[in-house]
């Protein structure tokens, strides 16, 4: 088992971007004259189709070959969340300081290591932080899947939650951005199907001690029609496997680990919005959407 570390606060603020060509939005003030900032939680939901993941539920007709199968791990990182107010300007969020929020980054995890789940027994499926104006209204989220390529490389064995166990690839090549790996079909054929996702054509250049990569492979997503106080993110394992066969490996790694040339990579980066052989987003993605939250 692996341990979480208390964190330093050590943050990457990020400033927002884009706007209606009216200058700057005008915020709510206390009564020192100051913008009163708000805090936010983003939801995140997992399912396969219409059914919330569940480590100890068996899921049926899955992905092009109707696969049943039972979840293995479900894990993946985001950063660069920003909220969309309603003039069309990005706002970027300030994620809090835990064990699952780190320098910009947050971890998602919705696997407790029941069941059939092999990680670890913590959950983290709402990502929390704050804007710095509480007044506007906000009817969109926009983030981007993975670790940002400054953090990619760096070796951060102390501080969660770069230091999770099976998340990492090495130093050059980086980590894995989405690990979500499932058991098919009871395992007859297959004891998993994996899908990993990561930056590719990772080297060290001379002289040099940053390693760069000519796919990042990172999935920028956007979201309209949300609202922080009603709406949640759902991933969809269903929809990102779609086109494929789960039941079945035509070659490379058993199901997908980021390959170029693997035959499952090309459908499913397609359904993120990801062209395989540039790691650009190129497609429209759909995998994600918006959906109310409970209780709402």
């Amino acid at each position: 088992m692996y341990r979480y570390t208390i964190l330093l606060p050590a943050f990457l603020l990020l400033s927002g971007c884009g706007g209606d060509g009216g200058g700057e939005e005008k915020g709510n003030t206390d009564q020192g004259g100051s913008i009163t900032p708000k805090s936010v939680a983003i939801n995140f939901n997992a399912t396969i189709g219409d059914e919330a993941l569940d480590c100890g539920s068996t899921y049926h007709n899955v992905g092009a070959g109707n696969s049943d199968l039972n979840v293995k791990d479900f894990r993946f990182y985001v950063h660069n969340l920003r909220l969309v107010t309603d003039t069309g300007t990005e706002v970027s969020m300030t994620l809090d300081s835990n064990v699952w929020q780190a320098q910009g980054v947050a971890l998602l995890d919705f696997e407790d290591a029941t069941g059939s789940c092999t990680g670890n027994t913590e959950t983290h499926t709402a990502i929390t932080g704050s804007v710095p104006d509480g007044s506007l209204t906000f009817t969109g989220l926009r983030f981007t899947v993975g670790i940002p390529e400054e953090l990619n490389h760096l070796e951060q064995a102390t501080v969660s939650p770069f230091n999770v166990i099976n998340l990492n690839w090495g130093w050059t090549s980086g980590y894995k951005f989405m690990r979500l790996d499932v058991i098919p079909n009871g395992g007859v054929d297959l004891a998993s199907w994996n899908f990993h996702l990561g930056s590719q054509n990772c080297s060290l250049p001379a002289n040099s001690t940053v390693a760069t990569c000519q796919n990042s492979n990172r999935a920028e997503i956007s979201l309209n029609n949300f609202d922080t106080d009603k709406n949640s993110v759902r991933l969809d394992y269903g929809a990102l496997v779609l086109n494929n066969d789960i039941g079945t490996d035509t070659g490379g790694n058993k199901g997908c680990m980021s390959g170029l040339t693997d035959p499952e990579c090309n459908e499913i980066f397609t359904q993120l919005g990801l062209d395989l052989a540039t790691g650009e987003n190129a497609f429209s993605q759909h995998v994600f959407s918006v959906v109310w939250s409970s209780g709402n």
